[in-house]
């Protein structure tokens, strides 16, 4: 079934008014190279195993490695990385220029000070639409849990802050 009458900008708000936690997904090419993109398209799926999602669009330049190299981390960001984020929201630029990170077991690239890191082996990849759905076994976990950082959220359209009661 094929339905059109949604329109998709009417589709991205209201799908915004859904808050979420923003991510950046990395992961390298054969040469080590490493790529990344801002996302929030991400959500753990099992337990056992322990597997982790990621919905990446057709057109990003981070979609060839990952196909490639059937790894990614998806580096879950605190507050204070907003600038991370809008630097990782980007096309065309060196991303990684001044971050810190390293290789993990998967050789997916570790953001430092990310509020958790999870490494992933793809498993499968499915079509949806516009985008790649790479469902992950989580291979490596990293988290700062004990760090008392607040996490990086997004909600209709724009960066929101977590309210605790």
């Amino acid at each position: 079934m094929n339905d059109n009458s949604i329109d998709s900008d009417q589709f991205r708000r209201a799908c915004g008014l859904w808050g979420s936690g923003v991510s950046i997904v990395t992961t390298v090419d054969a040469a080590g190279t490493p790529y990344g993109l801002t996302m929030n398209a991400v959500s753990s799926l099992s337990l056992n195993p322990a597997m982790f999602l990621v919905c990446v669009d057709n057109g990003s330049d981070t979609l060839p490695p990952m196909l490639e190299s059937r790894v990614y981390c998806v580096n879950i960001l605190t507050q204070q990385q907003q600038d991370l984020s809008n630097r990782f929201a980007k096309k065309g630029q060196d991303k990684f220029s001044g971050v810190t990170w390293s290789s993990g077991v998967t050789g997916a690239p570790i953001i430092a000070q990310t509020l958790i890191s999870l490494e992933c082996e793809v498993s499968n990849v499915y079509e949806g639409g516009d985008h790649q759905i790479f469902c992950g076994v989580v291979r490596g976990l990293v988290s700062n849990e004990a760090a008392d950082a607040e996490p990086l959220l997004f909600y209709s359209g724009r960066y929101a802050e977590l309210v605790k009661s």
